[in-house]
């Protein structure tokens, strides 16, 4: 018996193209790691910091107008606490003004008012007066009191005046100046 020879085909058979498939997928290339520090940045690195910057670039001026405005806030907070403690002050005026004892007292101050029969006196500060009062022992003597000097030294003087003027009290006293004539 003859065993037939095997013909060669220009065709692979199906059992050659399984094997040199499994082998291609077995084997499995080792990448090369270069050294420098440019080939550890990839173009999705590249990007990704891109995006981080922009990011930045869009938030941070946000973030200083919050800042802002939460110091405005803050500002207006206590301009509102100020407002509205004149408001109670003012409101509390008003309820004042409610008491008759208050309007009573508030009239005799402001306006002098008095009930009748009483006699109403007013004080008025010698700084603020210029002259004497019309009318006054002051005003009718034409001299006048040495405003220069100290409280004291003018003190004396007007007592000094006064033991000077002329005295007609009934008793038929006359000051120096009248003796004088009386002696001629």
């Amino acid at each position: 018996m003859r065993i037939p020879k095997a013909r060669a085909s220009s065709r692979p058979g199906p059992s050659t193209r399984a094997t040199r498939t499994a082998a291609t997928r077995n084997r499995i290339e080792p990448v090369q790691l270069r050294g420098s520090w440019f080939s550890a940045f990839s173009l999705r690195v590249l990007v990704l910091v891109g995006v981080v910057v922009l990011a930045a670039a869009v938030v941070l001026p946000s973030l200083r107008a919050y800042f802002r405005q939460q110091e405005d806030l803050l500002q207006l907070r206590a301009d509102a606490v100020t407002a509205q403690e004149s408001v109670d002050d003012l409101t509390a005026e008003v309820a004042r003004w409610d008491d008759p004892a208050y309007v009573e007292a508030q009239a005799r101050e402001r306006l002098a008012y008095v009930y009748p029969g009483e006699t109403p006196y007013r004080v008025i500060d010698p700084e603020t007066v210029e002259g004497a009062a019309e009318g006054s022992p002051a005003a009718e003597t034409d001299q006048a009191i040495e405003e220069s000097g100290t409280w004291y030294t003018r003190l004396w003087g007007s007592v000094e005046e006064a033991g000077e003027a002329d005295v007609d009290a009934g008793g038929g006293k006359q000051g120096p100046a009248s003796s004088a004539e009386d002696a001629d």
